[in-house]
């Protein structure tokens, strides 16, 4: 008898071996995703983990391959002109509007899974969606972020707990904080970094390009007193001496020179690996109301996809975010514990590992209200132009050389609105 047992139970394990991936007794057809991304480097050797724990231990019998290139932009751009794709990819906010026709709407997703569109903020899941269909679901945020050295505050006499809450302290707090003899400086503003720059003029003066009230695009540079603000700030800050003149002033708040400065989220990694005694949090808000521009990546499925192809996407996009009974971490929880990102998803927000990090905690956006708009409506595609064309110059010509801000703005907006009209043609 015993021997009958064992050769069935043997029987039994041999053929469920066998048998295709199965949950709940159900069965299900091998299944192959084409996943293409440019996420390279360190995250990039997350994002490979993550898949491959995904494709080790999904019930589905789900592959993801995946394609991480550095060209990805040049190649899924001819890909899309040759009219083929991959099903599932990794691509910036504004993909809803460059790839019009390419993508497919993603609303479905919180009917057939488990996943809640109210779990992701708001803000971020607009700056992804065109007249409430959502093409793009958030993977990545990324903005600018004020840092302040503790050590410096607390030999300044500034409690190193707080930092400023306006621009007016930023600069009140950074003239107390330079010691000319230490070499140190209160503020760390480098004049050619315009993105960070950009973050803060945004919030003075509010978006560089809007629609008009019949749906065109126009730029707002001209008579705007929250950028002649900004200008003046950022100019009082080097002429005071408390800002320097430097291109470089991240690598000298690493090096314990600079009280104040804005970066981005990847900073926190370098800060830690030197053990700076350091604060991180959001920007402060200012003439604009609750403004956070914020560059938002995410997942997008092709119109190259299957009705079976999309459901598969939508098991791994449900992986990702909520992980499963083989998953200690999810893959969107783990982008903010190693790689340094602040959450977008509500899950992760309120998980203790998340909340556990002040760092992480600190630069968190929960204000559905907040406006996350990144320099101008995302259909507008010509922000590096702009970048170089009109906001750096505005910063060498008012900051730098000390011209009227009003008379430069005028000049800005002429530039700005050739570029508009140069995008028509």
């Amino acid at each position: 008898m015993k021997k009958l047992l064992s050769t069935l139970v043997a029987i039994a394990m041999l053929a469920s071996m066998m048998l295709p991936v199965a949950a709940l007794g159900e069965t299900y057809e091998p299944i192959t995703i084409q996943f293409w991304n440019g996420w390279s480097g360190s995250d990039g050797d997350v994002l490979i983990e993550m898949v491959d724990r995904f494709n080790e231990t999904n019930p589905y019998n789900i592959t993801i391959e995946m394609d991480i290139n550095s060209e990805f932009l040049n190649k899924i751009a001819a890909e899309f002109a040759a009219d083929s794709g991959p099903q599932l990819i990794l691509g910036a906010n504004n993909f809803k509007d460059l790839y019009v026709g390419y993508l497919l709407p993603l609303n479905e997703i919180f009917e057939k899974t488990a996943l809640k569109q109210e779990d992701f903020i708001a803000g971020y899941v607009d700056s992804c969606s065109t007249d409430g269909e959502i093409f793009v679901l958030p993977f990545q945020v990324t903005a600018r972020y004020m840092y302040w050295n503790k050590d410096l505050f607390a030999a300044a006499g500034l409690d190193p707990d707080v930092p400023p809450a306006s621009y007016a302290e930023w600069s009140e707090m950074a003239a107390k904080i330079t010691n000319e003899d230490a070499n140190v400086y209160g503020s760390g503003l480098s004049y050619t970094a315009t993105v960070t720059n950009a973050a803060i003029m945004q919030r003075m003066g509010g978006n560089f390009v809007d629609y008009d009230e019949n749906g065109e695009f126009v730029p707002l540079f001209e008579g705007n007193e929250g950028f002649v603000k900004f200008g003046n700030w950022m100019k009082d800050l080097i002429d005071s001496g408390n800002n320097p003149m430097e291109t470089d002033t991240t690598s000298m708040f690493k090096a314990g020179q600079i009280g104040i400065m804005a970066d981005g989220a990847w900073t926190n990694s370098a800060l830690q690996e030197i053990g700076l005694n350091y604060g991180v949090g959001l920007l402060p808000y200012d003439d604009a109301g609750k403004v956070l521009p914020t560059s938002v990546s995410g997942f997008a499925i092709t119109k190259y996809t299957t009705e079976a192809e999309v459901m598969a996407c939508y098991r791994f996009l449900e992986w990702w975010y909520n992980g499963d009974e083989n998953t200690d971490v999810s893959g969107a929880l783990r982008w903010s514990l190693d790689c340094g990102y602040p959450a977008y998803y509500l899950p992760v927000v309120n998980d203790p590992r998340y909340q556990a990090s002040e760092l992480l905690a600190s630069m968190t956006n929960t204000d559905n209200e907040v406006d996350t708009t990144f320099w101008a409506p995302s259909a507008f595609a010509q922000t590096f132009t702009l970048s170089s064309e009109v906001i750096q110059p505005f910063i060498d010509k008012v900051v730098i050389s000390g011209e009227d801000p009003l008379s430069v703005l005028s000049e800005c907006q002429s530039s700005a609105q050739a570029i508009i009209d140069a995008a028509k043609k």
